[in-house]
């Protein structure tokens, strides 16, 4: 088993963060019912309305539909149009048995950042041909096999979730009495006190779901 990271020139939501370029997405869950397929995302650190806009004119989704809020991100659920489909490589993914762990636009270079679960390179070179065929540019930025010994909560949290965990740890945030303070861990992962609170709550609830 191998955990890759991947960046990926997909089409899809990319006129959306045209309209709202500071927009961060980051996958929920994807899934097919019947012909469609659902995508659901959190947004963060952009233009809402800016980026709702981006969404009516976006060519690759059909029928945003908000389903939470905070204070600083908000959940919407699209549906696929018929061309966001033909670009879509993941009607593929059940019969190459991958798993999805976390997915992010890439604010540096366009695209999405994937992190995906596989069995085999062999896998990944399939994934890479279906990309190929799809007129999707793949570049390849990490491979790593999953030991014998690790955890569920490991392939389960998202890899931002993990630096953001593993970064507090390591400067003693998680001491008693702390070392630092959240905002010398949130510079340390180069995004705001909020940001990190949130991605240290969801990280941390997520390996007491898995481990206990």
């Amino acid at each position: 088993m191998i955990v890759v990271e991947v960046r990926m020139e997909s089409p899809i939501l990319q006129e959306s963060l045209a309209h709202a370029p500071e927009m961060i997405i980051n996958y929920e869950e994807m899934y097919q019912t019947g012909n469609e397929i659902l995508f659901l995302f959190w947004t963060t650190e952009g233009d809402l309305a800016a980026f709702e806009d981006g969404l009516d004119a976006d060519p690759t989704v059909a029928n945003p539909t908000q389903l939470a809020e905070t204070q600083t991100r908000r959940l919407y659920r699209v549906t696929f149009t018929k061309y966001g489909k033909s670009v879509a490589t993941y009607p593929a993914w059940p019969e190459l048995d991958m798993s999805l762990l976390d997915a992010t636009t890439a604010t540096t270079h366009g695209g999405w950042i994937l992190r995906i679960q596989m069995s085999n390179r062999e896998t990944l070179q399939q994934f890479q041909e279906i990309c190929a065929e799809n007129g999707i540019d793949i570049f390849l930025k990490t491979v790593h096999k999953v030991r014998e010994n690790t955890t569920e909560a490991d392939t389960q949290l998202t890899s931002s979730q993990r630096e953001a965990l593993l970064t507090a740890r390591e400067l003693g945030y998680f001491q008693v009495p702390r070392r630092v303070p959240l905002a010398t861990v949130a510079d340390h992962c180069g995004i705001s006190s909020q940001a990190l609170s949130e991605r240290l709550r969801r990280g941390t609830a997520t390996v007491i779901d898995t481990a206990l």
